[in-house]
């Protein structure tokens, strides 16, 4: 990346990371030590999402068919160095419960199909991995839709009953109530 890239993607950053704060008081200056605190724990949470989604991009590089090499090239790291930070973690096991329920190995031309015949169950989205999803128990019914950070479609609309549910990359997943 370019130094310019890099210092654009540093401003969209702060700013992603002063709007995930609360709004400092009139008397609370943007100096202080609690803003600069704020920022200090916005920062974390935006390496530790974007931590996430880098290794989901990876799984999806590698689930597509690209070899570590090129993985590697692209991160700046060697073959090796590839696979060795990302294959051991690329997924983290779900484990199912009482009230909780694994959907998968699904493919994902048939994931929204089973996912939706779950949520007309009772059963809500909570995360999404390669291949397989969890839901929560749930009182209400669920819909889920999917899209893709490389489609052209907008995202669902919080106005129309939609909330993030879960990524996985390139996917974001949306859910909302069904009415009855």
């Amino acid at each position: 990346m370019s130094n310019e890239a890099d210092v654009s993607l540093s401003v969209r950053l702060s700013k992603l990371a002063a709007d995930l704060g609360p709004s400092p008081s009139d008397e609370d200056s943007m100096q202080s030590p609690e803003a600069v605190l704020r920022s200090v724990a916005a920062f974390g949470d935006i390496a530790r999402v974007s931590t996430q989604l880098q290794s989901q991009a990876v799984a999806t590089a590698q689930a597509s068919g690209l070899s570590w090499a090129k993985i590697g090239k692209a991160l700046g790291i060697s073959r090796q160095a590839a696979q060795q930070r990302f294959d051991t973690r690329r997924t983290e096991a779900i484990q199912a419960t009482e009230t909780r329920r694994i959907v998968g190995p699904v493919s994902r031309n048939e994931e929204v199909e089973q996912i939706n015949a779950a949520g007309r169950q009772g059963w809500k989205l909570i995360r999404s991995l390669h291949g397989e999803h969890a839901l929560e128990l749930d009182d209400d019914t669920w819909e889920v839709t999917r899209v893709s950070i490389f489609s052209l479609r907008p995202l669902p609309a919080a106005s129309d009953g939609w909330e993030a549910a879960s990524t996985r990359f390139p996917d974001c997943f949306f859910i909302r109530k069904i009415l009855n």
